[in-house]
């Protein structure tokens, strides 16, 4: 095996993905799955979903295991981070993906509303990478961060006004913990996807699908493999001089032009 595909294998890794039991953790996860690493996902509700997810990566010949966390609950996520070291020996990578998504309208939100998308999506993602940066500078190897935002960090929704809040907010974390946690080894870095494919997409949010295309120059929505494939580029040496940075992976859709020039 050559130097540039022995960086993308993950084989004797352990990648964390959060919120990994359905859509596009899954997604992301049985992408390192194929690269060889072993995986620690977590779920909040869908335990079924998550074991299902478990005997599918076993299935490709890697060690999987899922874990109950609450990212709203600080002692909940350092005490699974924790028994995920214990279990696997060590953490390479992490992919702070879990989140919520609730669509609301700018005059009809709620305070509750606001509050768990920033619970959510914002301070658990600070919290887990805090847990994880603790463990990766104990074990003095370093490692990789991937957090999940969004383009809507950049262009806003108007039902989505406190989803992009909460995006922009993981970007500056992004760039923040990558300032801080660069002496240890740690890189840090962010994806933002742009609309991704999913089952209830087109009775979710009917039209999104063919608006989004006919304005990114690739043609189509992003789907979990396009996320995974940049999650593992993040993760493995080949960005070993890569941090704090914010990748679109949106197919080019935030080019789109102001003005219709035909």
């Amino acid at each position: 095996m050559n130097s540039v595909c022995q960086a993308v294998d993950y084989t004797g890794k352990t990648v964390i993905v959060t919120g990994a039991a359905q859509g596009s953790g899954s997604g992301i996860a049985r992408r390192f799955a194929e690269a060889g690493a072993d995986l620690a996902i977590t779920y909040n509700t869908n335990a079924a979903a998550a074991a299902e997810k478990v005997r599918e990566f076993e299935a490709l010949g890697v060690r999987a295991a899922a874990y109950k966390m609450n990212q709203r609950d600080n002692d909940e996520i350092e005490r699974v981070v924790r028994q995920i070291r214990a279990d696997f020996g060590r953490i390479d990578c992490l992919v702070n993906n879990a989140g919520i998504y609730p669509h609301q309208t700018v005059l009809d939100m709620s305070g509750k509303e606001w509050d768990d998308m920033l619970e959510s999506n914002t301070r658990g993602v600070f919290f887990v990478s805090q847990s994880v940066a603790r463990v990766m500078k104990e074990d003095g190897r370093g490692g990789a961060i991937v957090n999940i935002s969004s383009i809507n960090a950049l262009n806003p929704s108007d039902t989505l006004v406190h989803y992009g809040a909460s995006k922009a907010a993981v970007e500056m974390i992004t760039r923040g913990l990558a300032h801080a946690l660069g002496q240890y080894g740690i890189r840090v870095n962010c994806i933002a996807p742009g609309l991704i494919d999913a089952p209830n997409l087109d009775k979710n949010v009917p039209g999104w699908r063919e608006s989004y295309s006919e304005r990114a120059p690739l043609g189509r929505v992003a789907t979990s493999t396009d996320m995974g494939n940049v999650c593992i580029f993040l993760g493995s040496p080949l960005a070993g001089f890569v941090t704090g940075q914010i990748i679109a992976v949106d197919g080019g859709v935030l080019l789109a032009p102001c003005y219709d020039w035909d």
